[in-house]
């Protein structure tokens, strides 16, 4: 057993200059075998969440993790409490393969998905990531990802106004969730799928529940504005991290409902400017790293200190995910 563990190498040599590099764990061990692996995770499980803390993301490559049920299983090695994705208030369509695993946002292949944190959108959000690469693309479609304490430092020397403004009044998110689910939009789930009702007597309790307004709309559609939500967040070492939904909803959400620009505001209602969102997503951009995938690579991301995304590809490409909450 601790041959196969000696196998497995800590490194950060993506040959990369970015901030926002991950942790990456190589496993070479011989007898490749997934018991092994799972052993290791929950031997190791204390040191791999401290990596993450640290540099927000792990990478581990050459696992012999090859299926979803394997990622299953490894994730369940790590005993996190599962964010089943269809109790979120996420409306990006994804596929359920198992209970805790499911396809990452099948929105289509030329559509960018911008950096975000993951729900941070919504009143509910998981604390960690999981992905799996099933099947990498021919090309594109890298995971770029960003490490908001880092953002929050430079956007304090930057934009101070923009982020005073962002710690004092929080920000409010506005979608137009559609009727019937929309392949071609990265939020195409529709109202019916997104807040778990059939009715719109149910939808309607469930949004006065979360202090939300909404508007319904002539086709079906459904206008929803949420209460104010934090856009800055402190981590458990006292850093400030840059925990919002801007950058996505600013950039990306662009549908035939949608007007990324017109989606968000402070607290107060109040303006958002143009060119403080466009020097935000310009210092994101600078500091992110690209994460090519290789197949069976697993990635683990601390969702309160990295944001994530995904470019546009050529191919087949398959990654799954799967939610989870510290325990």
């Amino acid at each position: 057993m601790n041959s196969a563990f000696e196998d497995i190498s800590i490194s950060k040599n993506l040959n990369a200059q970015s901030e926002s590099e991950p942790l990456v764990y190589r496993f070479s061990y011989h007898k490749k075998n997934l018991d092994n692996v799972l052993n290791w995770v929950k031997t190791k499980k204390e040191e791999i969440i401290s990596g993450l803390n640290i540099h927000g993301a792990v990478l581990m490559r050459g696992f012999p993790v090859e299926s979803d049920i394997h990622f299953d299983a490894f994730i369940e090695a790590f005993e996190m409490d599962n964010l089943d994705y269809r109790d979120t208030l996420s409306n990006a369509i994804r596929i359920n393969r198992t209970p805790r695993v499911f396809t990452a946002n099948e929105s289509p292949p030329n559509v960018s998905i911008h950096l975000h944190h993951e729900l941070a959108q919504t009143t509910v959000y998981p604390s960690h990531l999981f992905f799996y690469c099933e099947n990498p693309p021919n090309s594109g479609g890298e995971t770029p990802i960003c490490r908001s304490d880092i953002l929050f430092e430079k956007l304090e020397n930057k934009v101070p106004l923009f982020l005073k403004k962002c710690a004092t009044l929080g920000v409010r998110y506005t979608n137009i969730i559609p009727s019937k689910k929309d392949q071609d939009s990265g939020q195409g789930r529709s109202w019916q799928d997104t807040l778990s009702v059939s009715d719109k007597i149910s939808a309607e309790k469930f949004l006065k529940s979360l202090n939300y307004n909404w508007e319904w709309l002539k086709d079906g559609s459904l206008k929803v504005i949420t209460c104010s939500l934090p856009a800055i967040r402190s981590l458990p070492n006292g850093c400030k991290v840059f925990f919002n939904q801007l950058i996505a909803a600013f950039e990306g959400w662009n549908d035939n409902r949608n007007i990324g620009e017109e989606s968000i505001c402070f607290g107060d209602g109040s303006n958002i400017s143009k060119k403080d969102m466009t020097e935000v997503c310009k210092l994101a951009d600078k500091i992110s790293f690209d994460l090519s995938w290789e197949k069976n690579d697993l990635v683990i991301i601390n969702n309160m200190m990295m944001m994530h995304g995904r470019k546009p590809f050529l191919g087949r490409r398959s990654v799954l995910a799967s939610l989870v909450l510290d325990n």
